[in-house]
């Protein structure tokens, strides 16, 4: 348990506070209809936004809600289309936490079906996992995707491709590809340091990266740290747990 503490400490160890005056949200154009979102709510993350031609799909639903109404208020700034699709990438606080708030608007919220049920069977624990770190993080509810698949899905008319690959940072986690970007959105698979491997297959996190050959892609988006790396991220990621220490 201790050793998990620390591993997170380390994954998580920027020195964030929970939320503060000093946190920050920011949405910037990135390519086409793809927007980057940032912010140091407890930890640096990084998420996206596509604005489709009639909604707006969000990548990653943040922390919490409170942090999931500041991105639907950024996103309004640069577009009067309603947001009404989040795609919870992982099961992990990080990804789902704004849930609530999402589905507040109407939004539906979509995942892959082992995402939909780990929520269900270890979001209490993983909240208290992440509040070991976080002491101020809420004890957020569970809320659960409403639109669930079975494996790879597209939304936005295949503009938007969510993509399982198989295991790596956590069981279910997902990429999302942009092809008319040729832009990558990593999530917590994928950055530029080996961060937390509480949750990882070891084994079978090299193979599901190197998958990700098959893609045209010229941008990465990772999901913490840095935000944007172009396709040598698979690389030195694939090094860096090549090079790690048991």
């Amino acid at each position: 348990m201790v050793r998990g503490l620390l591993i997170l400490l380390a994954w998580l160890a920027l020195g964030q506070p929970a939320i503060s005056q000093e946190s920050q949200l920011r949405l910037s154009h990135l390519e086409g209809r793809l927007y980057l979102i940032e912010d140091n709510f407890f930890f640096s993350e990084n998420s996206a936004a596509f604005v489709g031609d009639k909604h707006v799909t969000i990548i990653g639903a943040t922390w919490t809600p409170q942090t999931a109404r500041l991105l639907s208020q950024a996103v309004a700034q640069v577009t009067n289309k309603p947001i009404k699709e989040v795609i919870n990438t992982n099961y992990h606080p990080d990804r789902a936490g704004g849930n609530t708030f999402f589905k507040s608007l109407g939004a539906r919220i979509i995942s892959t079906r082992m995402t939909s049920e780990l929520m269900s069977s270890e979001w209490a624990s993983i909240v208290h996992y992440t509040q070991k770190a976080f002491p101020d993080y809420p004890a957020l509810p569970l809320c659960l995707p409403d639109t669930t698949f079975d494996g790879d899905f597209n939304l936005q008319d295949g503009k938007v491709k969510a993509l399982y690959f198989g295991p790596s940072h956590t069981p279910d986690g997902i990429f999302v590809y942009f092809p008319e970007e040729k832009v990558l959105y990593g999530g917590c698979i994928l950055k530029e340091k080996l961060g937390n491997l509480d949750f990882a297959n070891i084994e079978e996190y090299p193979k599901t990266l190197r998958k990700l050959r098959a893609l045209e892609i010229k941008t990465v988006i990772a999901g913490h740290y840095s935000a944007i790396h172009g396709p040598e991220l698979i690389d030195t990621y694939l090094d860096l747990l090549a090079r790690r220490e048991p």
